[in-house]
């Protein structure tokens, strides 16, 4: 369990593409299929990146996004990390280019971090510890994925899962501020559950023109070795064992009830996985906020994204869980007091942000 005090959660914003796909048009799926896939998930459209737009793009357009809606100058933000599975190339690091792109001092400290579905807990008190460590002001975390772009359009496990986000949060040095607390954890035996198993400059399964040729699996799901490996039952199995406790153990260290919270904002896997954690720790449905039937699972940008997406039903002051679960395997939870004149936004466009 971690503690972070005097650092303040000043805004968020998030950015998706403007193209929808929906399920009920995916052409490897019956219509009986897809609407039992509907049913069970919860999802029945994403939002899906198109032409050159990469994860930089949603997130540059956020965080300009939340800069101009607070009124911050760019030359105060002294840290910019990003966290994503899908940078825009494997070197050099997408967040520093995201430092030149968003015209901030080379005085930022940038760099990225590669974790997906846990990744709002485990970004928020990274980037905090950090402020605190270093004396930094004021900083931005970004958070997002385009997961379209490393599932195999054929594998029903994945591909109607799965949508495209990116996101700002800013976050200030501020003494006043309430302490956030911490639950992260991550277990390694459980890799295997999400992957991507080649492809990367380094990877035990380089690139080559065999494997990148799709192959059925046992299930018949097309694949090749840079597509994203979905184990559904694994994740589904884990995240209902492990995430209740997490909640809970966060709960108890901020001295909250399961009563007491304004927003429970769970990473959203779909609709059974939630359903069921939800009920373990005790909230009622009306206080956790959902993004599933309109975005679908947005990887590491699916907590901010949600928060943003029903940010008409956000009152401030408000005491709120954010918690995250899935690749690594990794989950954690934050219990966080967001202040008076918190700021949420919302981004929509297909443009690549200028560089």
């Amino acid at each position: 369990m971690s503690q972070l005090s005097g650092v303040a959660i000043r805004g968020i914003s998030t950015a998706v593409p403007t193209t929808v796909s929906r399920v009920a048009d995916y052409p490897h799926m019956s219509a009986e299929e897809a609407e039992r896939f509907s049913r069970s998930t919860g999802i029945y459209e994403r939002r899906i990146v198109s032409g050159s737009q990469c994860t930089s793009d949603l997130c540059a357009f956020a965080a300009a996004d939340l800069l101009g809606k607070l009124g911050w100058e760019r030359g105060d933000i002294g840290a910019l990390i990003l966290i994503t599975q899908t940078g825009d190339q494997p070197v050099p690091a997408t967040a520093i280019q995201l430092q030149h792109r968003l015209g901030i001092p080379t005085t930022c400290l940038a760099f990225d971090i590669n974790l997906g579905c846990s990744a709002y807990p485990y970004g928020l008190l990274t980037v905090g510890a950090l402020m605190n460590t270093a004396g930094i002001r004021r900083a931005l975390l970004l958070v997002g994925d385009i997961c379209s772009e490393v599932c195999n359009i054929a594998d029903k496990s994945s591909w109607p899962l799965f949508g495209d986000a990116g996101s700002a949060t800013a976050l200030e040095l501020d003494a006043c501020a309430a302490p956030m607390y911490f639950d992260l954890m991550s277990d390694g035996k459980g890799a295997q559950a999400i992957i991507i198993p080649g492809g990367g400059l380094a990877a035990r399964q380089p690139v080559t023109a065999e494997n990148l040729v799709p192959v059925a699996d046992k299930n018949g799901m097309l694949r090749n070795a840079a597509n994203l490996v979905l184990r559904g039952a694994d994740i589904f199995s884990f995240a209902i064992s492990k995430v209740p406790a997490s909640v809970l153990r966060a709960l108890e260290a901020a001295q909250w009830t399961p009563d007491s919270v304004d927003q429970c904002v769970l990473h959203q896997a779909n609709k059974m996985i939630n359903d069921t954690v939800r009920k373990k720790i005790g909230v009622t449905e009306e206080r956790v906020p959902t993004s599933l039937e309109k975005f679908g699972n947005t990887s590491s940008a699916s907590v901010p994204l949600t928060i943003c997406h029903t940010r008409d039903a956000w009152r401030f002051p408000c005491r709120a869980l954010f918690i995250g679960f899935g690749v690594g395997l990794s989950w954690g939870t934050v219990a966080a007091e967001m202040g008076e004149g918190t700021v949420l936004s919302w981004v929509e466009t297909d443009d690549v942000y200028p560089a």
